[in-house]
């Protein structure tokens, strides 16, 4: 096949893959890796913090949502500038694991406020960070990439903007966060801060009673960091 892009895809296994449209790139080939055995046979279930064993390199490699899962971002970087062509890019999305608001309603979050803290707390124990975004572009630029941009944007977490486009994003992150929450909570505070399942269950109940509270405008940041291979 010719006039084709060859795209590695990585994720943590509770985060939805959002699919590029063949039209806007011209044919595809997709070769997508993670470590949970819940993806499409189209996947290769494996530790992107491995060594990689691919043989042959890409034009694009997208990393989606790796916060809190990686200890070295240097090699990550490294590793993804040695499996490109010249003139790929590599693309890191992800949310920061903090949260914001632009007023003082944010203290009525109480909780949500203690569950990131114990977030952060838990995953630089497990010597992953989860809010070491700001980091990644020098990273990138040391392990050779050109070009490197970053762009911040603010997410709503609840249907509370007036804006309509903003409301129905704020929609689909509340539904999102709440079916994700658990799956990224329960492991750290179990494992690394001791927490009982009671107790976890408890603290997300209220986290999830707060996310659904409008008054509380609680907004993340999204990270965009990407940067070419010379």
């Amino acid at each position: 096949r010719e006039n084709y892009t060859l795209l590695l895809l990585q994720k943590p296994p509770s985060v939805s893959w959002t699919w590029v449209r063949e039209p806007e790139f011209g044919p595809l080939i997709s070769q997508s890796n993670d470590l949970s055995a819940i993806q499409p046979q189209c996947f290769e279930i494996d530790d992107f913090e491995a060594d990689w064993p691919f043989n042959r390199p890409f034009d694009y490699i997208h990393g989606r949502e790796l916060a809190g899962s990686v200890k070295d971002f240097d090699k990550l970087f490294s590793q993804a500038y040695a499996n490109l062509k010249s003139g790929g890019y590599l693309e890191m999305q992800s949310f920061r694991i903090e949260i914001f608001s632009d007023d003082d309603s944010l203290d009525k979050a109480v909780f949500t406020k203690q569950w990131v803290g114990l977030l952060q707390e838990a995953a630089i124990k497990h010597g992953k960070p989860m809010a070491n975004m700001d980091e990644w572009p020098d990273k990138m630029k040391k392990a050779g990439f050109d070009d490197v941009m970053t762009h911040i944007m603010k997410v709503p977490m609840n249907p509370w903007p007036k804006d309509p486009k903003q409301k129905a994003i704020g929609r689909y992150m509340q539904f999102e966060q709440e079916q994700a929450a658990p799956g990224y909570t329960n492991a750290l505070l179990s494992r690394i801060l001791g927490w009982s399942k009671k107790e976890i269950d408890i603290l997300l109940a209220h986290v999830i009673g707060e996310l659904r509270d409008r008054s509380i405008h609680q907004y993340a940041m999204a990270y965009l960091v990407y940067g070419r291979k010379p």
